[in-house]
């Protein structure tokens, strides 16, 4: 690929396939899917199709003790492909492909081949593959007898005791070989393991399923990740309907059932159970008749917008739903004159004691959940649905402050580079303006390999090469990627001649000791070049301050900014 591709919106219409294991037969992470998107999305048409089969492998691998052949993908991919014709096809295999052994370099490689043959089925097929990280075997909660290393035999119920160390083996290749060969790759591993680690430290007995099958609980840490990581919808955590059983989420997963069971025997397979199911034609029928019973219960429930409230510092804070994002606003005891109102794009309630007073001076707060965008134009679009929205919901003035910490400079500079007209003033604190800076790290800064690989997937870069998923390259950090990156901040800088031009005011505050983001390679630059473009900015550069504390210990000199800007 020349150059990045931005990632696109939120899709509004596509067929997703799903083809994994028995963790995918069950299918609980799914529902959730299909749940929240027919709660918060209603407008997307997407059909979410499970073919998971329950003791399956993508390597064919087998186990003397296992009561039936293990069915493998390969048995029955091309059907499942040119029956579902899906846009999307994500891959969720590796639980059962090391057949809980020991590592074993027979096993590994037909479970390397395995999945690299999918892929390329699923791209002969005209879909985008998406891969799903095996997720962990947790030990502590299996059923079987654990095995020591040396045993005679090895099996699901009598599994070795570190097979844990062999998905992780597993799991690391998968990640770069998504990475090397440009496909979409979600990490389930890590955000499962960090749950269990969390509800055991609440719980030293807690159970994760039977160390192989998470529960609903686990189910939703994947679902959750995979509206991070592939729609870009970043919560805190998943809604707490999906824990309450309520009339909306029984009808779902019904209908999800009835969908599971058809698809499954329809395309079918090799495991001896067999699910009672309709005709596929009668259930996509049925399916579809369900619908509106599923769109009142969720109206009954909430709606779109689902909102709570709640107390913050002493005043009201709304929470809600838009576009499937979190969305809150913080609300004065008496609006100021005007109704102006300060939109925080990152890090809501962080080195907050100049939001706070600004509500306690009738001001309203806002911010919208974006993170990890990095400050592509998508997210600028979905921030100004969210302005329109929010001036119009709460009464406000439609052209508020924008307040952008660290990251959320880039947000807050995107914006009004694209939607000047909509902006008063921007308030900048330790602002990033370069992502080869950060999250990159090619310049003076630590940077954040992670959060880098993240933001080249944002960006749309296809990283790699032809030994890319080797396990013996290091990808992502050359100098293609910093030129490739240096276009995009360049992108980012050109465009401050349109805030300039609208006479929008920018106060920045960074630390010259910022070695997280430089200040010489990220707000300095920032204010040369709006100095360039005729701009008015105002700086306040703490001298021997790092990235944080943001703001100042005295909000005085930020306050009156933004009041400036108001009057003005």
């Amino acid at each position: 690929m020349n150059g990045w591709r931005e990632i696109e919106a939120i899709p509004e219409r596509k067929r997703i396939l799903f083809l994994g294991d028995s963790i995918t037969e069950n299918g609980t992470y799914i529902r959730d899917l299909e749940a929240f998107f027919l709660k918060y999305l209603p407008e997307c048409e997407i059909e979410w199709i499970g073919l998971g089969v329950s003791s399956e492998t993508a390597a064919g691998t087998q186990e003397k003790s296992h009561p039936f052949p293990r069915p493998c993908l390969h048995e029955r991919l091309d059907r499942a492909l040119s029956e579902s014709r899906p846009d999307w096809a994500f891959l969720c295999y590796g639980m059962n492909d090391g057949v809980y052994r020991p590592l074993s370099a027979e096993h590994f490689e037909a479970y390397r081949s395995g999945i690299d043959r999918a892929v390329g089925a699923i791209e002969a097929a005209g879909a985008l593959p998406i891969l799903l990280t095996p997720p962990p075997f947790d030990a502590v909660s299996a059923n079987g007898r654990l095995q020591p290393d040396g045993a005679p035999d090895y099996s699901f119920e009598e599994p070795y005791e570190r097979y844990d160390e062999v998905l992780r083996h597993y799991a690391e290749w998968l990640l770069l070989y998504g990475r090397g060969r440009g496909i979409k790759t979600v990490d389930i591993r890590r955000p499962l393991l960090d749950f269990i680690e969390g509800e055991r430290k609440r719980n030293p007995g807690f159970r994760c399923g039977d160390g192989v099958h998470p529960e609903a609980a686990g189910h939703a840490v994947i679902a959750h990740t995979i509206l991070r990581k592939v729609f870009r919808l970043e919560w805190e955590k998943m809604p707490e309907w999906l824990h309450a059983n309520g009339e909306f989420l029984r009808r779902v997963t019904e209908r999800r059932e009835l969908l599971k069971a058809a698809w499954r025997e329809h395309v079918g397979h090799t495991n001896p159970f067999k699910l009672e199911a309709l005709p596929l034609e009668e259930a996509l029928a049925q399916a579809e008749e369900r619908l509106p019973a599923i769109r009142e219960a969720a109206r009954r429930e909430g709606g779109t917008f689902d909102e709570r409230r709640s107390d913050w510092n002493g005043f009201v804070r709304r929470d809600y739903v838009l576009q499937g994002r979190s969305c809150l606003v913080v609300e004065p005891e008496r609006a100021a004159a005007g109704r102006p109102w300060i939109w925080r794009t990152e890090f809501f309630g962080a080195f907050a004691n100049a939001d706070l007073e600004l509500v306690r001076r009738g001001w309203h707060v806002a911010y919208m959940k974006l993170s990890d965008l990095y400050g592509s134009s998508f997210a600028a679009e979905s921030m100004e649905r969210f302005r329109a929205d929010t001036a119009e919901r709460f009464g406000l003035d439609p052209k508020p402050v924008l307040l952008g910490f660290s990251r959320g400079g880039l947000y807050a500079v995107r914006y009004a580079g694209m939607y000047p007209e909509h902006v008063r003033a921007l308030y900048l604190d330790a602002p990033v303006v370069d992502i080869a800076s950060w999250p990159g790290g090619f310049g003076r800064g630590h940077g954040s390999p992670e959060e880098w690989m993240d933001c080249l997937d944002v960006y749309g870069t296809r990283v790699g090469g032809p030994e890319a998923g080797t396990g013996t390259r290091t990808f992502a950090f050359g100098e293609r990627e910093r030129q490739e990156s240096e276009r995009v901040t360049e992108g980012l800088l050109e465009r401050l001649e349109i805030p300039a031009k609208a006479g929008i005011p920018i106060l920045l505050i960074a630390g010259a000791a910022d070695d997280a983001v430089p200040f010489e390679e990220n707000g300095s630059r920032l204010r040369q070049r709006y100095l360039e473009a005729g701009g008015r900015i105002d700086s306040i550069v703490k001298p021997d301050c790092g990235h944080h504390p943001h703001g100042l210990d005295d909000p005085e000199p930020i306050l009156n900014f933004i009041n400036s800007s108001w009057i003005d």
